[in-house]
C-alpha cells in the first residue's frame, strides 16, 4: 500500500537550525493552527471575518476571527505575521516553547501562545 508524506516542515526542522513559528503560502485555503499538545485545527480563509494586531506589553497579540472560532496568537514581532494574513498567504502557524525564545533572531516571527476558542452564537 502506498502512503503519501506530507510536508512539514514545522516538526523535520533539525535542532541546529532556528525554529520558525509560521510559514508563508501565497495559494494558501487553510489555516492550520499547531497547538502545543501536538493537536492542530484547520480554518478555512473563506470564513475569516476580522483580524486584529495590537501591542501587548512588551510583544504582540494577533486575533483571527472565523466564523465559530477565534484564535489568539501572542508573541513578538507579530505585524508581518498579520500582513501575510491579509494576503491570505499564511499555511500555518506554530507556538514555540519558550526555551526556545533565545534562539529566535530578533528580527523574525515568533509565536509564544495560541489560544483557539469556540465562539457563542448568539441567543
Amino acid at each position: 500500500m502506498k502512503t503519501s508524506h506530507a510536508s512539514d516542515r514545522s516538526r523535520n526542522e533539525p535542532a541546529s537550525k532556528h525554529y520558525v513559528s509560521w510559514s508563508k503560502d501565497a495559494q494558501a485555503q487553510l489555516l492550520r493552527v499547531e497547538l502545543a499538545d501536538g493537536s492542530f485545527c484547520l480554518f478555512p480563509f473563506a470564513h475569516l471575518s476580522f483580524v486584529k494586531c495590537a501591542q501587548q506589553g512588551e510583544g504582540d497579540l494577533l486575533t483571527l476571527r472565523f466564523a465559530n472560532h477565534e484564535i489568539q496568537i501572542t508573541g513578538k514581532r507579530l505585524r508581518e505575521l498579520g500582513l501575510a494574513v491579509q494576503k491570505l498567504a499564511v499555511d500555518w502557524v506554530k507556538e514555540q516553547p519558550a526555551r526556545y525564545a533565545t534562539m529566535a533572531n530578533q528580527d523574525e516571527v515568533l509565536i509564544t501562545a495560541i489560544k483557539v476558542s469556540e465562539l457563542q452564537a448568539p441567543q
